[in-house]
């Protein structure tokens, strides 16, 4: 029988071709055994399959481990966060798993964001951008406070959308040390059309050149308005950048007038101050302090008479041991002070605390008088109000007075139709109970975190309804920009203040040439104009003689609506 495999049959092939004996023609494999050489398939056929097979193989899994390189950098399949050492970076509206304690409110907010989206209202984003993680101790924000944050945000979103246009929230992590901003901005550069434009971003919780990068060369030239819950150092400007917290130097400017109103030793005075240049606040807050209260204080850096001493903070990568106080507080007790300047942040409040009652020295007699510590503060942390707290300033006769811009316990407490109190702040603070109320402990608020958000939000939705008033649809980044930038006060608010949980504001663009006579130094500032800023004290409530101070208010020329 001839088959395929006989070439005598392959008429269709050049005779002298047909017959070649060569290499190809089994017949000629006299060193194969005979019953091997005309097997269906061959020796060389085999090792030709099995190397391509191979061949295949190798290429299939090359693929498939380049494809799982690929994907394996991402932690969402739609791509919107990428993996980048243990925390996930990006913009996204999914609740996604930064945190199990945050598992909770980002998936209230993502249940928000579909209704928003079902609503068939028009949508727009706003991004809150902050670090989603806290694993070190350094982190910019601890996880109480990213999960107050994110409660407040939720407040305010829940009250927008019962306005004409409906607010989606994004998750915009920049990391825990705040230096993946750019991922963020660039992904939030290309929202800014579709469905749901991005118009505004919030949050920025630290006041250092990651925060102001991310603005100047990343949402700046977007175009689109950052609005910061809690910013405070005058070094955060940009033309884009609204901060809703009362700066230092308006901080700073509440302490004087409080100091000046009661009876506070002005002569056996010191300052200790957070000695990390590249933590713009605790240098500006320095800086302030030295300022305002150096000369008529005497907090100089005398070779010989020195009131100042400096220690290192805890916020920011390692340089050094922080919170180590020993050598700032013996020089603080060796010269008796009475009156201390504390420019840090509160998390180096309790070791300081802790520090002066390990410290014989410091310690005074009862007819000696109190030792009073200054300082600010966006609220009243609990961990620095803690009993351990309570218990050393009551040993010691410690008084510590701060500047904050949120006192949620005094507001509670405080008698219906107190004028110091700001009129939002009971419905806020009802609403948060009604969420949060049960899972949360009765010092959530006292922070002010929750409530510096809420108020953020609310900025960038007021600005959303005020373009709507004006017949704007779409709204979209740029109108929102300009009626942040237009509010006024005048006339009770009649034109577009923001109903604050912290207080009824607008913000002052002092490039326009806005009176700036209630800061030092006029700069290209957007702070905001008519914001309380109270005293409180502990452990004990002392009552303040002085009135309330509010940003940019001047006595006898200009007067700001109730709060």
């Amino acid at each position: 029988m001839r088959g395929i495999r006989d070439r005598r049959t392959w008429r269709w092939l050049p005779r002298r071709l047909r017959f070649m004996r060569g290499i190809r023609d089994r017949r000629t494999w006299r060193w194969l055994p005979r019953r091997l050489r005309f097997r269906v398939l061959g020796l060389v056929d085999v090792v030709v399959l099995w190397t391509l097979v191979a061949a295949l193989t190798t290429a299939g899994a090359w693929w498939g481990l380049d494809s799982y390189r690929h994907h394996r950098d991402y932690c969402t399949a739609n791509r919107d966060l990428r993996r980048v050492g243990q925390e996930c970076i990006g913009v996204t509206a999914e609740a996604y798993p930064f945190a199990p304690a945050l598992n909770g409110i980002l998936g209230r907010i993502e249940d928000e964001n579909e209704t928003a989206r079902t609503s068939g209202k028009p949508v727009v984003s706003v991004a809150v951008v902050m670090p989603y993680t806290s694993r070190s101790p350094g982190a910019a924000m601890s996880q109480e406070l990213i999960l107050h944050s994110l409660q407040g945000a939720y407040i305010a979103q829940q009250s927008q959308n019962g306005q004409d246009t409906a607010v989606q929230l994004l998750f915009a992590n920049v990391g825990e040390d705040l230096t993946h901003w750019k991922t963020v901005t660039d992904a939030l550069a290309a929202r800014r059309e579709g469905d749901a434009p991005v118009v505004a971003a919030i949050g920025f919780p630290n006041s250092d050149d990651y925060t102001l990068n991310a603005v100047k060369d990343g949402l700046g030239p977007a175009q689109i308005p950052a609005v910061s819950a809690v910013l405070s150092s005058r070094e955060m400007e940009n033309p884009y950048l609204f901060k809703v917290s009362p700066s230092t130097d308006q901080l700073v400017d509440a302490l004087q007038l409080y100091v000046s109103a009661n009876e506070v030793d002005r002569k056996n005075t010191f300052m200790i101050k957070d000695d990390r240049e590249d933590d713009n606040y605790v240098a500006n807050l320095s800086r302030v302090f030295g300022r305002e209260f150096g000369e008529q204080y005497g907090i100089t850096p005398d070779a010989v008479k020195r009131r100042i001493e400096t220690y290192t903070g805890i916020k920011g990568p390692d340089q050094g041991t922080p919170q180590i106080f020993r050598a700032a507080v013996a020089a603080m007790c060796a010269v008796d002070a009475r009156t201390v300047f504390l420019a840090g942040r509160d998390a180096d409040l309790p070791p300081f605390l802790r520090t002066i009652d390990d410290r014989v020295s410091c310690r005074r007699g009862p007819d000696d008088g109190p030792l009073r510590i200054l300082r600010v503060s966006t609220g009243r942390d609990p961990d620095t109000e803690s009993d351990e707290m309570r218990g050393i300033a009551e040993r010691n006769d410690i008084e510590i007075v701060t500047a904050v811009a949120v006192d949620a316990p005094g507001w509670r407490d405080s008698a219906v139709g107190d004028e110091q109190v700001p009129r939002a702040f009971a419905d806020f603070a009802a609403s948060y109970d009604e969420h949060f109320g049960e899972k949360s402990d009765s010092t959530a608020l006292d922070d002010g975190y929750a409530v510096m958000y809420h108020d953020a939000l609310t900025a960038v939705g007021t600005a959303v309804a005020a373009a709507r008033d004006s017949g704007i649809d779409p709204v979209t980044h740029n109108d929102v920009y300009d009626k942040l930038r237009r509010g006024s006060p005048v006339a009770d608010c009649a034109a577009g203040c923001v109903p604050g949980a912290s207080g009824i504001f607008t913000f002052v663009d002092e490039s326009a040439g806005a009176d700036a006579s209630a800061v030092s130094e006029p700069v290209d500032g957007l702070w905001p104009v008519c914001k309380p800023v109270p005293i409180v004290t502990f452990p004990a409530k002392r009552h303040d003689k002085s009135p309330l101070y509010r940003t940019y208010e001047v006595p006898g020329k200009n007067a700001c609506p109730a709060p």
